[in-house]
């Protein structure tokens, strides 16, 4: 937590956090784009690859994204194990009895039949459900494209059939993670009148006191009931210390 002259600032994401956020976006986004195109190589929206007079570029760009992609997911994997900080965010994003609580007062909310919505924590339901979602669709993104990939070595392994399975499943994935990105979570992160036309967390890795008070109310008191008290993992989640 920093405070200036004016407002009070609360940590959202550490640098490191920012990073992988940004890796993954410049990964995800090679891989839909060259993906599609490897998929639907006569299609208009492919005239970048066909310019370069290489068709080869698409998978090689394919495979160059799925590598950094995989490598990330790794990371991030040892981050949410090693770090003091992954493992308090680890815990932050179980799922829990109160997740579907809040699901259903929101619910009743927007119905009009609670007065005010649920007090989210440092993570709201659907941001867990993103996450999770997001966790579930890399691994079987990777695992089919390993698949695929290695080609040579899945035939002596498996037969034809599989790798038929593996093409299919990995192309639908390929589709639900992209309208997934593109509907849900650019709403909450770009079009989101709350936070249009960006959440600026994504950047700067801070949010503002009102911010905090209407989207993680829950975690606020929290923190103002422990605020003399030395508490690592609420430490590290809220951000009056930065890691």
């Amino acid at each position: 937590m920093v405070s200036d002259k004016s407002n009070t600032y609360y940590l959202r994401w550490t640098r490191g956090e920012r990073i992988q956020h940004w890796v993954l976006v410049v990964s995800f986004f090679m891989l839909v784009l060259t993906g599609f195109a490897l998929k639907y190589p006569e299609s208009w929206w492919t005239w970048v690859f066909s310019a370069t007079g290489s068709f080869d570029l698409r998978g090689l760009l394919h495979r160059i994204a799925a590598t950094v992609y995989t490598l990330l997911s790794l990371y991030h994997v040892g981050y949410l194990l090693f770090s003091t900080r992954g493992r308090a965010q680890f815990q932050a994003l179980k799922l829990r009895k109160r997740d579907f609580l809040d699901l259903r007062n929101q619910m009743l909310y927007n119905l009009g039949k609670r007065p005010a919505p649920p007090k989210y924590d440092h993570y709201a339901y659907w941001e867990k459900l993103e996450y999770w979602a997001l966790v579930w669709g890399t691994l079987i993104m990777v695992i089919t494209g390993m698949l695929l990939w290695f080609e040579n070595i899945s035939l002596r392994l498996f037969p034809l059939w599989v790798l038929d399975v593996a093409t299919v499943i990995h192309f639908y994935e390929a589709v639900l993670a992209t309208a997934a990105i593109v509907v849900w979570h650019f709403y909450f992160v770009l079009f989101n009148p709350a936070v249009y036309p960006a959440n600026m967390s994504m950047f700067y890795g801070y949010i503002t006191a009102r911010e905090m008070q209407e989207e993680h109310a829950a975690e606020l008191e929290r923190m103002k009931q422990h605020l003399d008290q030395d508490e690592t993992e609420e430490v590290l989640l809220t951000g009056r210390l930065e890691v």
